[in-house]
């Protein structure tokens, strides 16, 4: 496979969003990768596709401001070979400049679970923010933007936060949220 500096945009097929198919094209990890990092990141499929903008408000809290940063957004992410390869720093002394804090590119994102003793091994970055530092030009135009509120682990509702900042539970249905406890409609 010889290196591109420049790859081509995945354009989901849909209009609707990612399959997990081009999740895994996206994402650039195995099949069976691909749920476990929607989930760490609390990323719900509907129907079956992610859409583009939660993916990367999700995973970046980015989202395009204009129709060149929506390019950079589309095109895979890139892994710590091709990172090692357009920086011209091997990959032993990224990682240690990763895990050292010395990196003077962008940090990328960990893809893979962190908890676990072994060093991860998913870190992904956006390659059009390496590529902009490594030849020295603008870097596309993106909209900061916080995630969403994650999914707790255990599988139960999320926490909505009430106006005081207060956490109260999320509704299951839109019945339970009008006329439910504490839904601030009156009665």
């Amino acid at each position: 496979m010889p290196f591109e500096l420049f790859r081509e945009p995945l354009i989901p097929a849909s209009d609707v969003g990612y399959t997990t198919d081009e999740l895994r094209r996206y994402l650039g990890v195995g099949r069976n990768n691909v749920t476990p990092v929607l989930s760490r990141f609390g990323i719900l499929k509907l129907h079956g596709v992610v859409p583009e903008t939660v993916l990367w408000h999700q995973l970046f809290g980015l989202a395009p401001a204009d129709d060149a940063a929506l390019q950079a957004l589309r095109e895979p992410l890139a892994n710590t070979t091709w990172v090692s390869q357009v920086t011209r720093v091997p990959m032993s002394t990224l990682r240690d400049h990763l895990r050292t804090g010395r990196w003077a590119y962008d940090p990328g994102v960990q893809l893979g679970d962190t908890t676990g003793g072994g060093p991860p091994r998913l870190r992904r970055w956006i390659p059009a923010l390496i590529r902009s530092r490594r030849l020295g030009v603008q870097p596309p135009n993106f909209t900061h933007v916080p995630p969403r509120a994650q999914l707790p682990d255990d599988g139960s509702s999320p926490l909505a936060t009430g106006r005081d900042g207060e956490a109260m539970p999320a509704f299951e249905d839109a019945f339970s949220a009008l006329f439910g406890a504490g839904s601030g409609f009156p009665r």
